[in-house]
């Protein structure tokens, strides 16, 4: 009898940064529906708490505090999460605890484990294209019990011992109380880092009196190698996420103000992502591996709310697939449908929704407002438009019509709101029709109007049309239940002990533009071994060296596959055996017809000739993952180009415009774990097209993109018109006057002062109010 294999438990944990000298308590809260006030606040709740001994690292007591507390003495509480080592033996296929019980029973003991954690921070090299700005930290395999401090050094730092701070991990030492076998990350504390200070006052002149201003101990990047002056026209940056400019340049910001013309302060964060592993040694002198991920993200501030579409929809849909099983229960069904419909009143709850809908707001012209409908003006090169009716929207009203939606599918009625939907190949549908569709007035990860991912959609699709009961089959007897190796949705969502919910992937937004714990997007760049695409649209803009040898030629003509640099992948067909079907990697832009209220038209622009738009990749490649190993075609343009464009057939008009290859589908997870393999997205790469410093999220992205994670109307009343009022969550001041944002209203928290004082600033938001924060303060 012996152990054969290892897990860790999460696969994916979030750490939450802050300062507080204690991590935050566990917590959760009611994810079943209370029939007496279903679209209530979520109701938190305090668990046990583990409380690590800070000498021995052992766990001396486990505490279910009688009250939260977000914050201590006006600083965040960090979410330092547990990670767990599960085990599978060869005499039980399902996964059970690690612990010192099990490894005697195996005459093994504790002394053969061993851990090493791997964050990066690659924020500037992502900018920069230069690898000598790769901020990277490694621990040495460790055994013992003592904190490791994850220490990022970097090539371009003032000196070898210079360093970032990625916080800590350790082995927790098991005791009789506590035998399993774990290890704890405690992430930064949310500080900000910059380049030496400047020979000259030029910058500081610039920036302004009231710019935040690095410490000593923190500027340690040489301003002489190779960033400082990033995003000027001489230093432009490589490869820019978008939006284009999400980094700390002077006031006023942000960048597109100024026609995406703006110099980086060289301003950085503690932010971070990688992977912890652990090895056990076993008596034959061989050894067994486990890994997970970590990532430190900004603090969780409405921890009652969730968002409409999170990281863990769509890692359910890369595990169970786009569409949800005919054999699944319909009461399962259902019950995950009124928990999305919920989740989406919970985020438009938190959104000045006549803001957001593009109408002129207090004297201020719609086009100076940011919204989707602004957004959308400038990229369709057309007149703003309101997405409803001015008049007729308000948040209350919004909030209403989700109401009915819930009240209709929790009472069995007909599906009439199946068609308010919009569907992932909708995204760029400007009409006053496809605009209107739910979810509403959101930014997605494709720049374009959110979708929620296929298998979201055809859950509230199936449970909307109240399918029968199925009957029982062998396909439905060889559904995994319960946490055994394949059950790798029941990994996702493990519930590690002591861990406050607000570290799992559930809390964690997903396939926004581009995100704030992570950028989901980037996992999907390295889908097709050896081709790696950009983020956000369909370019390639890198190949692997051995390129020719990896991918093949199917009908490229004279083209190499190592030559597919600046080209894009336009359609992508299965083989016969995987169903032959064929999925676009962009969706025409439609906007409405000046002639013709009902009708539509292409929207073409000078830089968008063909009116196309590209498909977030969640959704585009959901359908590609079965794949994995085989080879599918992909049809490339046959011409580089700076521009999206249209799949052309070969006719009596013409040639085709594309450019056939067979490429691999690496697979998603490592080793048939639940962990994101480390092929399609190293440490560091889930976080490095997120601001820099992280703080900049804050004001560089406004609330349409994730609302109920990054609130934007808060302190919410509704007045006897009919009509709300409140406050903006980035007001100083609250007055119950909602103040729209503004780069230079100084009503409005500024970058400085949230660079400066962001845990005293931010106030976090308990059943929508502002939550007493200051010394003493509960929640």
């Amino acid at each position: 009898m012996t152990i054969k294999q290892l897990r860790i438990l999460p696969p994916f944990a979030i750490g939450r940064l802050g300062s507080a000298s204690e991590p935050m308590d566990n917590y959760t809260f009611d994810l079943d529906i209370n029939p007496a006030d279903p679209l209530g606040y979520r109701q938190l709740k305090a668990q046990p708490t583990l409380i690590v001994d800070e000498n021995s690292g052992e766990i001396k007591d486990e505490i279910t505090p009688p009250r939260l507390e977000f914050k201590h003495g006006g600083r965040i509480r960090p979410v330092a999460p547990f990670l767990e080592v599960y085990a599978i033996t060869d005499t039980d296929e399902t996964l059970q605890p690690l612990t010192t019980t099990l490894l005697r029973k195996h005459e093994l003991n504790e002394h053969g484990i061993s851990w090493r954690a791997t964050v990066s921070n690659r924020k500037i090299v992502r900018r920069t294209g230069n690898h000598d700005d790769l901020i990277h930290a490694q621990t040495r395999w460790f055994s013992d019990h003592r904190s490791h401090t994850l220490a990022g050094r970097c090539a371009n730092f003032i000196s070898p011992e210079a360093s970032v701070n990625f916080g800590t991990v350790r082995f927790i030492k098991p005791n009789q109380n506590h035998p399993e076998i774990r290890l704890r990350f405690t992430p930064a504390q949310g500080l900000i880092y910059g380049p030496d200070q400047p020979t000259d006052d030029t910058q500081a002149q610039d920036a302004g009196s009231d710019a935040y201003q690095i410490s000593e101990d923190r500027a340690i990047y040489d301003r002489s190698k190779s960033w400082f002056g990033l995003g000027s026209p001489e230093h432009p940056a490589s490869n820019q996420t978008l939006p284009p400019s999400l980094f700390a340049i002077n006031p006023p910001a942000p960048s597109w103000l100024f026609d995406n013309v703006a110099i980086s302060r060289g301003y950085f964060d503690d932010a971070c992502d990688g992977f912890v592993e652990v090895q056990l040694a076993l008596k034959d002198g061989g050894t067994l591996t486990a890994k997970a991920r970590i990532c430190a993200a900004p603090p969780a501030m409405a921890p009652d709310s969730l968002f409409v579409r999170t990281l863990a929809d769509d890692l359910e849909q890369v595990i169970n697939g786009p569409d949800v099983a005919p054999n699944e229960d319909p009461e399962v069904t259902r019950k995950r449908a009124l928990d999305i419909i919920r989740r989406a009143y919970e985020t438009v709850r938190f959104m000045n929704v006549a803001v957001m809908n593009g109408n002129d707001f207090k004297g201020r012209p719609a086009l100076s407002l940011d919204s989707m409908p602004e957004e959308e003006a400038a990229d369709t090169q057309r007149a703003i438009r309101p997405v409803m009716a001015s008049g007729s929207v308000d948040t209350f009203a919004i909030m209403t019509l989700h109401q009915q939606v819930f009240a209709a599918l929790q009472g069995g009625a007909a599906p009439w709101f199946l068609h308010l939907l919009r569907q992932p190949d909708e995204v760029a549908d400007f009409t006053d029709r496809g605009r209107r569709k739910m979810p509403a007035l959101m930014c997605g990860a494709d720049n374009n109007y959110l979708a929620l991912t296929w298998r979201q959609i055809d859950t509230i699709r199936k449970a909307a049309e109240g399918l029968p009961a199925p009957k029982p089959n062998a396909a439905a007897a060889a559904v995994q239940k319960g946490l055994t190796p394949k059950n790798l949705s029941a990994q996702i969502s493990y519930e590690a002990k002591g861990n406050p919910i607000s570290s799992r992937p559930v809390t964690s937004v997903a396939n926004c533009c581009p995100g704030l714990e992570v950028d989901f997007r980037a996992v999907w760049r390295r889908l097709f071994k050896g081709i790696e695409l950009r983020e956000y649209d369909n370019l390639v803009i890198e190949v692997a060296k051995d390129c020719d040898a990896i991918v093949k030629s199917s009908d490229g003509g004279d083209l190499k596959p190592s030559q597919l640099a600046g080209h894009r992948l336009l359609r992508v067909v299965l083989p016969p055996e995987n169903g032959g079907k064929e999925f676009l990697m962009m969706t025409p832009m439609w906007g409405p017809s000046s002639s013709d209220s009902e009708g539509k038209i292409r929207l073409t622009t000078s830089s968008n000739p063909d009116g196309m738009a590209a498909v977030e990749w969640s959704n585009a490649l959901a359908r590609i993952l079965p794949c994995k190993g085989s080879m599918v075609r992909c049809d490339f343009s046959a011409e580089a180009s700076d521009q999206q464009m249209a799949l052309v057939e070969e006719s009596d008009d013409g040639p085709k415009n594309y450019v056939s290859f067979l490429c691999e589908v690496q697979a998603f997870f490592e080793d048939d774990t639940a962990v994101i393999s480390a092929a399609l997205a190293d440490a560091g790469e889930l976080t490095q097209g997120l601001c820099s410093p992280w703080q900049n999220d804050y004001r560089e992205c406004s609330c349409y993109y994730w609302a109920s994670a990054r609130p934007d109307y808060v302190n919410v009343e509704f007045t006897a018109s009919g009509l709300s009022t409140g406050d903006n969550w980035m007001q100083r001041e609250r007055s119950g006057s909602y103040v729209a944002d503004d780069y230079a209203d100084t009503r409005l928290l500024m970058y400085d002062e949230l660079f400066a004082r962001w845990e005293q600033a931010l106030k976090f938001q308990i059943g929508g109010r502002d939550a007493p924060d200051e010394t003493g303060g509960k929640t």
